[in-house]
């Protein structure tokens, strides 16, 4: 948890995340144009409930609040959950915020079939038990719930090289051994690992967790360079600098891959 405490004020101050649309990823279309959630006023309770894995400070989870959905989101961070918070009040929603590690979901101390959806954007990267993760999610969904699981895409675990002569492109040593993206806090005082898996190997997991998978993504990058900043302040919602000097790489190899997946 230091380390996303350590870089909290920073990411928060440095990414932009809009809480009018749902995020999937860097650059990448929100769900206003990808369609991947569910009806949030079709469900058999008559309260559509959610919960939001990694949630950062939440602002998927307010979107949906906004929506009328109940949420709870999770994350180990009580500097981002504090962000959360505050952003929740300013959005005049109410989300249960609450310090819980992915791995220990048992803490949570929900039922069984308790969610309607369960949504992560990019924290199964740092899980210690990716599969236990999925399956302790599938345990937790209502029969006809949705998983919404946006992870790390294989290919981006390569290195870009220059090659020469203006060509460039991904150098991939072992596409199923895969190397953990190594990443340091601002101060240097503290790092964390992001590991990805071979596409197959999560659909596995998907698949063992009695999941099936409705729709698999791979998104590009809306076109930032053609855009306007009025247009890129309506449709983009997760940008930052830092991203945006990456478009070019964006643009060619995928940054995530999204599963939506149904507990039938």
């Amino acid at each position: 948890a230091r380390y996303w405490n350590d870089i909290a004020e920073l990411y928060q101050k440095e990414t932009r995340i809009s809480t009018s649309d749902f995020h999937y990823g860097p650059l990448l279309p929100g769900d206003s144009q990808l369609e991947l959630l569910p009806n949030i006023g079709k469900n058999s309770g008559g309260i559509f409930q959610c919960l939001e894995i990694g949630c950062g400070a939440g602002q998927n989870s307010i979107f949906l609040a906004k929506q009328g959905a109940q949420c709870v989101a999770i994350d180990i961070s009580e500097e981002q959950l504090a962000h959360g918070r505050k952003l929740a009040a300013k959005e005049n929603v109410n989300v249960d915020f609450r310090c819980v590690s992915m791995d220990s979901l048992q803490e949570g101390a929900w039922e069984p079939a308790s969610f309607d959806l369960i949504h992560s954007s990019y924290a199964l990267p740092f899980s210690a038990d990716p599969a236990k993760v999925i399956s302790d999610c599938a345990a937790m969904l209502k029969l006809g719930g949705t998983l919404l699981l946006t992870t790390g895409h294989p290919l981006y675990a390569g290195e870009w090289l220059d090659i020469g002569d203006g060509e460039d492109g991904v150098f991939l040593p072992d596409y199923f051994q895969l190397e953990a993206d190594v990443r340091m806090s601002m101060d240097d005082k503290t790092m964390n690992a992001a590991q990805t898996w071979p596409i197959s190997q999560i659909a596995e997991w998907i698949y063992n967790a009695g999941l099936v998978i409705e729709r698999l993504l791979e998104p590009a990058p809306l076109p930032i360079p053609d855009m306007s900043k009025k247009e890129i302040l309506e449709k983009v919602p997760y940008d930052s600098k830092g991203w945006r000097a990456l478009y070019d790489q964006l643009a060619r190899i995928p940054v995530v891959v999204i599963f939506k997946c149904r507990r039938a």
